[in-house]
């Protein structure tokens, strides 16, 4: 390997490494304009511009992200979600363009499968030692997510395993071998039905490939057997198997929650049918269609790509994706049938991967992870280099242009596109606690609040910044003595500046619950700063549009009951308690509903039992949050159930 090639495959491996950290779509877009920038760059030198089958199809595909990420009502969101879905066409023009793309590959190849084994290896471990959720999931949150990576990675692996050379290489037979058993246990121990059903699915496919394949056709019954062992080493030694899994979905809860968001998903599509409500938005959107019954998932995903991508991007994204799974279909076929050669094994191969995510994605996340969309992009132009056609396109020759409009061009694309994701990179720099403090109020030198103030100016949209700010404020406004000291101006124009920035923020974020709970606390606790009656209607107002995005936020439920308490009406803040509990399926929301429920109907006497049960459920962060599962005893909730219940009846004795 030269250096041009080390220098190349360090920077695919940067960049597929960048997909894998769910907050790091910023760091992944500056990789992929790096990409974009020295791909244009080869394009416009030579004035040539390869185009293979999908290539058309890859731009448009490019420019409709670009399109709906910009024309979204919660651009961060936005934008930060075309990060993770850019790789796929990015990384497939990128690579069909580069000479040295084809040259690197063999070492691309060996490190996915490197990465691919240890990953397993750390799966393998997960479940021996019941770390998380005791079922094989490697880095990730969700076990069906690593069961498609495992299958992205298994068809190309079983290829180099069948069609290594026998003479010499017996080492590297052996760890191939080795390698593909430890990803195969590791499939197996995820039981995700939709992976294993994938994989069983294309493995005939991929086995009527080996057979037309001269050299492969020896090693098929190795391979079975190899695949035989790692089933047993997952059911035997691992106790866990696909088997012990309910195939009658009518019975199987996670079966009827899919089939409960995808009712919601199809009222969200119509509702938002050409242009889609923004890429990542499906969480912003979906509580207000959201059924009671719903209570299983997060609400971060639809659970079927295909449905999301039109929710999010509208009609025309889902037929662009399935323009590119037909696409991939008719390269199959052509692969194939060029399977008796080593290009068309290695290229159905590859193909067979990249269909077991289509077919995943059917009744999963998949293709919503930035790396999934990086690696189907290099393995589709690889294929390309491998059985496609290619057509030489020349270009528009940039050279005829005068160096000021060069530069004028570049300046603007830059600027365009680095905007933003430089800005959630600074954002993210300064998330610190010790960036939020009264004194950066008062503070003259330029400090991480300065810079929030600076990020905000320019890219209104940067959450992470915004925060700083908006903690920053609702500290200082909760600190009297500090209020005091600055005087009635500064107070003033503080709670202001705060409530114009919440309404900004909560603009910017479709009506987000939990901003708007917050706005609602500080209009209600300094409710004397206004005019007779104005803070407690416009606290309404906030809520009123926060619960119609979300009509299952607890908080925001709360704080309506202790609105209508303040305002007087206590009866009609119990009535809004009792009534959410009727319809909030969440244990954790309705537990919280129900202790203030209590802690109303005890005032005034305050139980520490509530405030102390309050304060644990609370502590409790789901694994959206935290990026580790959370794993309660079974008896969890249902022990708090009890403790509420005795202390209920013993407010209802007292009040006889």
């Amino acid at each position: 390997m030269n250096s041009r090639q080390c220098i190349y495959l360090l920077f695919l491996v940067e960049l597929m490494l960048s997909g894998f950290w769910y907050g790091g779509s910023a760091v992944t877009a500056m990789f992929l304009l790096v990409a974009s920038v020295a791909g244009c760059r080869q394009v416009f030198a030579r004035q040539t511009y390869q185009a293979y089958t999908l290539s058309t199809l890859m731009l448009v595909y490019l420019l409709w992200l670009f399109i709906v990420g910009l024309c979204s009502a919660v651009p961060e969101t936005a934008l930060m979600t075309l990060a993770m879905l850019a790789g796929l066409p990015v990384m497939y023009l990128f690579a069909t363009n580069t000479a040295t793309f084809a040259e690197t590959w063999r070492y691309l190849r060996t490190v996915l499968f490197l990465l691919g084994t240890v990953f397993a290896l750390w799966a393998i471990w997960q479940v021996v030692h019941h770390v998380g959720s005791g079922y094989a999931q490697g880095p990730f949150q969700d076990r069906n997510v690593f069961a498609a990576f495992m299958n992205l990675l298994w068809f190309p692996a079983a290829f180099v395993l069948l069609t290594v050379e026998s003479s010499g290489y017996h080492l590297k037979r052996l760890a191939t071998a080795v390698g593909l058993l430890i990803i195969s246990t590791a499939l197996f121990a995820t039981t995700s039905r939709g992976g294993t059903a994938a994989w069983l699915l294309l493995l005939p496919v991929f086995l009527w490939a080996a057979y037309r394949h001269g050299v492969a056709r020896k090693r098929i019954l190795t391979l079975v057997l190899l695949t035989l062992a790692a089933y047993l080493c997952s059911t035997v030694l691992l106790n866990v198997s696909i088997a012990d899994r309910t195939f009658r979905l009518d019975h199987d809860p996670s079966a009827a929650a899919r089939l409960l968001l995808w009712q919601s998903g199809l009222k969200m599509l119509l509702a938002h049918p050409v242009i889609g409500s923004g890429w990542g938005t499906f969480v912003n959107y979906y509580p207000a269609y959201r059924v009671p019954l719903e209570n299983s998932t997060a609400g971060f995903f639809a659970h079927n790509d295909y449905l999301q991508l039109a929710i999010e991007g509208g009609i025309p994204a889902i037929l662009l994706q399935l323009c590119l799974l037909y696409g991939v279909c008719v390269q199959l076929k052509r692969s194939l049938r060029q399977a008796i050669a080593p290009a068309g094994f290695e290229s159905a191969a590859l193909l067979l991967g990249v269909m077991a995510l289509f077919m995943h994605a059917f009744v999963n996340f998949i293709f919503y992870l930035a790396f999934m969309n990086i690696l189907v992009g290099l393995y589709l132009a690889r294929v390309a280099q491998l059985t496609d056609k290619v057509e030489v396109r020349r270009v528009f020759n940039i050279k005829k242009l005068s160096p000021f409009l060069k530069y004028l061009c570049a300046g603007f694309l830059m600027l365009l596109i680095l905007l933003p994701y430089g800005a959630h990179v600074l954002g993210w720099s300064i998330n610190k606690q010790r960036n939020v403090a009264l004194e950066n109020l008062v503070s003259g030198q330029f400090s991480a609040y300065k810079l929030a103030e600076a990020i905000t100016l320019i890219q209104p949209q940067e959450r992470v910044a915004q925060e700083t700010l908006l903690q920053t404020a609702e500290l200082a406004l909760a600190d009297a003595a500090f209020i005091r000291r600055m005087g009635a101006d500064f107070y003033r124009s503080l709670l202001e500046r705060t409530l114009q920035r919440f309404d900004t923020v909560r603009a910017l974020n479709a009506n987000d619950a939990e901003i708007g709970v917050r706005e609602a606390r500080i209009l209600i606790g300094h409710h004397a700063a206004f005019d007779a009656g104005f803070a407690y209607t416009r606290t309404h107002q906030v809520l009123n549009q926060s619960l119609h995005a979300n009509p299952y936020h607890a908080d925001a439920i709360i704080t309506l009951s202790r609105l209508q308490l303040a305002e007087g009406y206590a009866a009609q803040a119990r009535q809004t308690l009792k009534q959410a509990s009727t319809y909030i399926r969440m244990q954790r929301s309705r537990q919280l509903i129900r202790i203030e429920l209590l802690r109303q109907l005890a005032a005034p006497e305050t139980m520490p039992e509530l405030e102390a049960m309050e304060k644990e459920l609370r502590a409790l962060r789901p694994g959206s949050e935290t990026g580790m599962a959370l794993i309660l005893p079974d008896s969890y909730y249902p022990a708090i159930d009890a403790k509420l219940d005795a202390i209920a009846n013993r407010i209802q004795s007292e009040t006889r």
